[in-house]
């Protein structure tokens, strides 16, 4: 009896002993599969992303990663409260029930920072009115890890008295085999930002993703971002816009089609739609791609001036063009649809960078003979009219700050009257403006092409000294 019990005080002793050393050996993993998702997605991100410091304890640990997003004037700074598995022994000792046995559990808290040279005032009152960001990760035994995010709702008033009113949001990004698998599931019930023109608002956004790890360190697979409906002002709203993305490797290069679809555009009380524009774009080089990513990556490390900064991407983008021209890159408009009243906007597009026989790396000026492409559009004169509306009623309001029309007048502009005025005035505004004025009648639609080969752009087969500027001229 005696020596059984000496046998189980051995062996309870052995347990205890393995139990306490436990968390430790997990924190060990758990360090380690950190830091391999963190290493996984800097390789995979055209964001920056470093750990700043990782401290590892007995039952848990505390780390902090920095990112830095390319184009964006703020650093976000990712603190984790990293709890050792199994069992999350200090969370189970304060009261937090963790049945599931896991690598690690952690705790995240994003906050933002002015990026060096940016303009700081302005972000901070940005970052003042963003809600806390959160996250919930945990490090599975099997390898991978799930992460539950949430933004929660909030209400702030801005300097100017108008309160952003943010619908929160809520995720689950999905990593496997380290970072080279994410599935990423992400919704928000939207946002309203009043203004002296109107309210706009973003309702029921959904963002869903897919993606696997490949060739130069890209991410193949397909996005999707859904917005239920958006409003800006009383007179311009959007229903059912989707926007898809689908990457696929070919050989060294990576083709990429691009989806834009929307169920109805209101412009006052004129509906247009359904619409749909399909872009591909082939032959992208993903070495020349990737080493783009890393050499504007650099820059922003370094944290130079604003200016400075700009006129590196600057050069760098140019050599990124310079070497995907060597493999003759092409864009192609494959699906141009938009349907109204009076007919359907239809059109096709491709444009080839042919550099493949040019040494387009020592003089940039080739890139003029490299590139080549055509345009052709066909108009319903009802989006004609759509697109110069805004530029009548901007006239209007110009009137009014310059005080050629008093309140009083500007009272009696009604919806109704300002549709009148629209109609007056659609005729002369249509020989004028810099777009429209191109536009030849054919038969029920308007119609344009464009060409630019060899340095010469012509428009309506007729050459044109400069690219259109834009519609609003």
């Amino acid at each position: 009896m005696k020596k059984i019990a000496t046998i189980l005080g051995a062996v309870l002793v052995l347990l205890v002993a393995v139990g306490a050393a436990a968390p430790f050996w997990f924190g060990m993993q758990a360090e380690d599969a950190y830091n391999n998702l963190v290493g996984q997605m800097a390789q995979t991100s055209s964001a920056s992303i470093n750990t700043k410091h990782y401290e590892r304890g007995w039952l848990r640990s505390t780390a902090e990663t920095t990112v830095a997003l390319p184009g964006v004037p703020m650093n976000v700074s990712l603190t984790h409260d990293i709890a050792h598995g199994p069992l999350a022994i200090d969370r189970l000792l304060q009261g937090e029930l963790t049945v599931t046995p896991a690598l690690a559990f952690v705790s995240s808290h994003a906050t933002l920072t002015p990026r060096p040279g940016a303009s700081a005032d302005a972000i901070k009152d940005f970052i003042k009115a963003l809600p806390p960001i959160t996250a919930q990760t945990v490090f599975n035994l099997g390898g991978g890890a799930e992460m539950e995010i949430a933004v929660p709702p909030s209400r702030r008033k801005q300097k100017d008295g108008d309160t952003v009113n943010w619908r929160g949001m809520t995720g689950t990004i999905v990593f496997q085999e380290g970072a080279q698998q994410i599935n990423a599931q992400l919704h928000s019930a939207g946002l309203s930002i009043p203004s002296k023109s109107g309210e706009f608002t973003l309702d029921q956004i959904r963002f869903n993703s897919d993606t696997t790890g490949g060739k130069a360190g890209f991410m193949f697979g397909k996005s999707s971002l859904h917005v239920a409906s958006i409003t800006m002002g009383p007179d311009i709203g959007v229903k059912g816009l989707r926007l898809t993305t689908v990457a696929k490797p070919v050989g060294p290069n990576v083709n990429t089609t691009v989806n834009y679809q929307v169920k109805d555009i209101q412009v006052a009380n004129n509906h247009y739609g359904p619409g749909q524009l399909t872009i591909v774009l082939r032959k992208l080089d993903a070495a020349a791609l990737r080493q783009y990513e890393q050499a504007v990556n650099g820059i922003i490390k370094r944290g130079l001036p604003t200016e400075q900064a700009a006129m590196m991407r600057a050069a760098e983008t140019m050599k990124l063009i310079a070497n995907l021209s060597k493999k003759a890159p092409e864009l192609e408009v494959t699906n141009l649809s938009f349907k109204s009243s009076e007919g359907e906007l239809t059109g096709t597009a491709k444009v080839v960078l042919d550099g493949s026989n040019l040494n387009v790396a020592e003089n940039t000026m080739l890139l003029l003979r490299a590139l080549q492409g055509d345009a052709e559009l066909s108009i319903p004169p009802s989006m004609v009219k759509a697109i110069l509306t805004p530029r009548i009623r901007q006239d209007i309001e110009n009137y009014k700050r310059r005080g050629l029309l008093s309140a009083q007048d500007m009272a009696k502009v009604t919806p109704e009257v300002m549709s009148r005025i629209v109609d007056e005035a659609y005729p002369s505004y249509l020989s004028r403006n810099a777009f429209t004025k191109l536009l030849i009648p054919a038969g029920s639609h308007y119609k344009i092409s464009a060409s630019f080969k060899e340095g010469r752009f012509l428009v309506n087969n007729k050459p044109v000294r400069q690219p259109l500027l834009g519609l609003g001229a």
